[in-house]
């Protein structure tokens, strides 16, 4: 007892000690803010669960080290926009989040890229973002883990041919049947289909990404798909514009993910208010359910393929999740030739997919309809 007692002691007062540093220790970790109530609490829950005081902020209960840190964040990074903390909660360590303006796009000589709307000719071939064709809110999203090496290089989404994703959508009733992965361009003008991965790196082996290494790819990917909102959103107004008498070149300039004079439209407000609007896909569809149970906070140690139900998404999900304009968040069986499973098992969920996809027109006009409500 008198051991515990002087343990306890000597906690308590190190942890309530004004002068002391993040975690006690004179290490890298020193904290360059002021001390304040809550790291005493955090720190105290780490020693009555662990019997010892966290040393490290990314081990801290609750903390998920989910973007890059706020110094890597703010350092100027091309094409992200990174939103002020709050100052109203004084325990808010998470670092800003973060809005995409464009498309990934793969340094040459890869050829993958963000397919959101189609790329024109020009752009494809320059591997570039395209700012000449307008983003619509599209009828499915699939969201991969992250290209294989072929993929990467071919620049088609699952295009290696032991992977059985285009199979799958043919037999769901999804794409045409002599459609293949070098129609994967065509897929956003003609289906209203686009393709994003969880990771913009390119591996064959999505066992080797850690945790820390998915809780980055969350970050990025949610940043990535508040872009897609902004974007879809600027194409709207700017289509607004037109219809009132402004010019085409009025039209791309404002749609423009390079526009200075668009800079308000890229905000996490921006991409909260077009989520809002509807603009996100009507379906994302995960191809696997690891990158999906990556997006908890707790990986999910069972996860259901199908329709997901939208009181139990991921923290932080960028789009819609209930009521008129929400974006249904489905899981599909992986597509790999590697994975094992019955016929039955990996095709059912496509063909369910293609059932709900049959209900979904495209073009969209179901938020143009809601538009026309409100005003």
């Amino acid at each position: 007892m008198y051991v515990v007692s002087v343990v306890k002691m000597s906690f308590f007062s190190f942890a309530f000690s004004s002068d002391s540093t993040w975690g006690g220790t004179s290490s890298a970790f020193t904290s360059q803010r002021p001390a304040r109530p809550c790291d005493a609490m955090l720190s105290f829950e780490s020693f009555r669960f662990t019997g010892r005081v966290s040393t490290s902020p990314g081990k801290r209960p609750g903390d998920s080290p989910v973007t890059p840190s706020p110094k890597r964040a703010a350092g100027g990074r091309i094409g992200v926009v990174v939103a002020a903390k709050s100052a109203e909660d004084p325990c808010a360590d998470a670092p800003p989040l973060e809005v995409r303006r464009e498309a990934f796009v793969a340094p040459a000589p890869a050829r993958w890229r963000e397919r959101y709307a189609p790329a024109c000719a020009a752009c494809e071939a320059a591997r570039t973002p395209c700012a000449h064709t307008r983003e619509r809110p599209l009828k499915l999203l699939v969201c991969g883990h992250n290209p294989s090496d072929h993929s990467w290089m071919s620049g088609f989404s699952y295009s290696n041919p032991s992977n059985n994703f285009w199979r799958l959508l043919v037999t769901g009733e999804i794409i045409p049947k002599d459609w293949t992965a070098e129609d994967c361009p065509r897929l956003q003008r003609e289906l209203g289909i686009g393709f994003t991965d969880a990771g913009t790196v390119p591996g064959n082996d999505a066992a080797k990404y850690d945790r820390k290494t998915m809780l980055a790819w969350r970050a990025d990917l949610y940043a990535r798909l508040r872009g897609h909102l902004c974007r879809v959103a600027a194409a709207e107004r700017a289509s607004d514009s037109e219809s009132h008498g402004d010019s085409p070149g009025e039209q791309i300039q404002s749609s423009s993910s390079s526009s200075s004079s668009s800079s308000s439209s890229f905000t996490v407000e921006a991409s909260a208010r077009a989520a809002e609007r509807g603009y996100g896909p009507a379906v994302v569809a995960f191809a696997g359910k690891r990158q999906y149970g990556q997006l908890f906070d707790r990986v999910p140690k069972r996860i259901e393929t199908g329709k997901q139900e939208p009181d139990a998404l991921p923290p932080g999900w960028p789009f819609r999740a209930k009521g008129e304009g929400a974006t249904e968040v489905w899981v599909l069986p992986s597509s790999s030739g590697r994975a094992a499973m019955t016929k039955e098992a990996r095709e059912g969920p496509y063909v369910e997919l293609g059932k709900k996809l049959r209900g979904v027109a495209w073009p969209r006009t179901d938020h143009e309809t809601r538009r026309e409500r409100t005003t």
